[in-house]
C-alpha cells in the first residue's frame, strides 16, 4: 500500500484528452471574452469621439453651406445698396443738369426775342414812326446803351427826316453767340433793309451787330450795341 502510494506520489497524474479540450476549450473562451471586451471598448471610444471630431471638422470647415449662403446675401446686398446709391446720384446729376440745360435754353429765346425787337425798332418805316419807335429804342435799352438810346433816337429821326427816307427790313435774324461771367449773353443780330430816299430807291444794305443783353427788372435788355466789321 505504501509502496503504490510512494509511487503516485513519484509519478504525476496523467491527463486525459477529454481534460486537455476542456482546458483550452475554457481558454479560447476566455480569450475571446478579453478580446470581445477589447474591441467593444475601442468601439465605445470611437462612437464618443466621432462626434467631437464631426462637429470640430465642421466647425473648421469655412466652406459650409449656411455661413457661405450667408455671405453671399450680405455680399449680394452691399451690390445693390451701391448700385441704387449710384443710380440715385446719376439721376439726381441727370435731373440738375435738364434743368440747368433747360433754364439756359429759357434764357436764350428770351434774349433772342428781346434784341430781335430793338434792333427792329432802329429801324423804323418812316419818319411818322419814329415817335413810337423811340419809345420802344428806351424801353429795351440798359446800361451803356442805355445812356445812349435818348441821342441815338433822335439822330435817326434828323435822318430820316432829312433824307425823306423809308425803310422796309426784308431780314432779321439773330443767334446767341456767347455767354459772358457776368451772366450777360452776346446776340448777333444780321439785318438786310431796303432804304427809299430822295437819291435812291429800294437801296438794299445789310450790316451785322452784337447786342450785349443783360437781365434787367425782369427781362433782357440791350446794354451795348456794337457793329460788327468783320
Amino acid at each position: 500500500m505504501e509502496g503504490d502510494a510512494g509511487s503516485s506520489r513519484l509519478n504525476p497524474p496523467i491527463d486525459t484528452p477529454e481534460d486537455g479540450a476542456a482546458d483550452d476549450k475554457e481558454s479560447t473562451v476566455a480569450e475571446q471574452s478579453t478580446a470581445e471586451e477589447s474591441v467593444a471598448d475601442e468601439f465605445v471610444t470611437d462612437e464618443s469621439a466621432a462626434p467631437e471630431s464631426v462637429d470640430e471638422a465642421a466647425q473648421d470647415d469655412p466652406r459650409r453651406p449656411s455661413r457661405l449662403s450667408t455671405r453671399w446675401v450680405a455680399g449680394l446686398t452691399a451690390a445693390l445698396l451701391l448700385l441704387a446709391g449710384g443710380a440715385a446720384a446719376g439721376g439726381y446729376y441727370a435731373l440738375k443738369a435738364n434743368q440747368r440745360a433747360a433754364a439756359i435754353t429759357r434764357s436764350d429765346d428770351a434774349a433772342l426775342a428781346a434784341a430781335k425787337e430793338c434792333v427792329a425798332a432802329t429801324n423804323a418805316p418812316d419818319t411818322a414812326a419814329m415817335t413810337v419807335a423811340q419809345s420802344k429804342i428806351l424801353e429795351c435799352s440798359t446800361g451803356d446803351f442805355g445812356v445812349q438810346a435818348g441821342l441815338f433816337g433822335s439822330v435817326i429821326a434828323e435822318a430820316y427826316q432829312a433824307a425823306n427816307a423809308k425803310v422796309a427790313v426784308d431780314d432779321l435774324r439773330a443767334a446767341v453767340e456767347r455767354h459772358n461771367p457776368d451772366g450777360s449773353i452776346n446776340v448777333l443780330v444780321a439785318v438786310r433793309v431796303k432804304i427809299t430816299n430822295s437819291q435812291a430807291a429800294n437801296q438794299q444794305v445789310g450790316y451785322r451787330l452784337r447786342a450785349t443783353m443783360a437781365f434787367d427788372e425782369g427781362r433782357y435788355r440791350i446794354a451795348k450795341l456794337d457793329q460788327v466789321t468783320s
